[in-house]
């Protein structure tokens, strides 16, 4: 077995990698690592038999295996070029058996053994990547669940409302075509802004109007108010959402039925996620419905 050899790998077989030199192919033992390298590549410098000892050296801690490695490299400097060093020093395995009996080493198995084996910077790039990938998985899961929007403490309750009897907020009849106006106020309980985008209708409204919203002001005023635009809720901040127009059947409802509005939808955004989340309200609207209301389809 040549020492060293530098050609164009030429192809593979069951013993190893053929190298061309200089138009004369040589077949050498080739570790793995040394086969990845030579696969596409237009030139190759195979340290042939330092490669193989090192090979069956695997399973020692890494410092150890580089002394060792390092002696028989400064041993194999002194051969002569061209030497036949299977012929001289054995196949790289009975040589490396030798060196491992020498220095009283036995075969290594085990996760244990197998984390010793690798060199430290490799190791500790590795402990780097896994720790960068759970705080980047931790992260998008905190993001993904992130949901600071809550009830903000007052309710702006339709003028013609009454106490629902027996259970908290209240109560109004529906009269179609009456104004109707109904707010709530939604606080950020969290410690980052998000955006609020709006608050998607349902069939079982039962109003048309629009969606308005305070100004910002110091005291959480509801009034001035402004027609909806998305707004930005910082930190601890509260703004009220306003529905103004009047009560319209936007699906049927049967006489005596009764529908109760206990949570608000508000769609918002925190980041690159865009969810709608519902609201409990502390004090729901219940609206009923005397003479019923007719599907508009009808």
């Amino acid at each position: 077995m040549i020492s060293r050899l530098r050609g164009i790998p030429a192809g593979r077989t069951v013993d190893g990698l053929v190298v061309d030199v200089g138009g004369v192919g040589y077949l050498v033992s080739a570790t793995p690592s040394v086969l990845r390298r030579a696969d596409g590549a237009s030139e190759v410098t195979v340290e042939t038999y330092l490669h193989w000892v090192g090979y069956e050296l695997r399973d020692l801690p890494w410092g150890m295996r580089r002394r060792l490695l390092e002696e028989l490299a400064e041993h194999l400097s002194e051969v002569p070029a061209g030497t036949d060093l299977v012929a001289r020093l054995g196949r790289p395995e009975e040589y490396a058996a030798e060196m491992r009996a020498a220095a009283g080493l036995e075969h290594r198995r085990g996760p244990i053994a197998f984390v010793r084996a690798r060199r430290p910077r490799n190791l500790i790039l590795f402990v780097l990547a896994l720790t960068v990938a759970g705080l980047a998985i931790g992260a998008v899961v905190w993001i993904d669940s992130y949901q600071p929007i809550v009830y903000g403490n007052a309710t702006q309750m339709p003028l013609d409302s009454a106490p629902s009897p027996g259970q908290p907020g209240g109560t109004v009849v529906f009269r179609k075509g009456r104004p109707f106006l109904y707010g709530v106020t939604i606080r950020n309980s969290g410690r980052f802004t998000v955006r609020i985008l709006g608050v998607p209708s349902d069939v079982m409204d039962f109003f048309k109007g629009r969606l308005l919203m305070n100004k910002p002001n110091p005291a959480g005023n509801e009034l001035p108010l402004e027609r909806f635009r998305p707004f930005d809720l910082h930190s601890g901040e509260a703004r009220w959402l306003v529905w103004k127009g009047v009560y319209a059947c936007t699906t049927g409802a049967g006489r005596d039925l009764g529908v109760t509005r206990e949570a608000i939808p508000v769609r918002f955004s925190f980041l690159w996620r865009t969810e709608t989340t519902f609201v409990p309200a502390q004090d729901p609207l219940r609206i009923t419905f005397p003479k019923g209301c007719p599907s508009p389809s009808r």
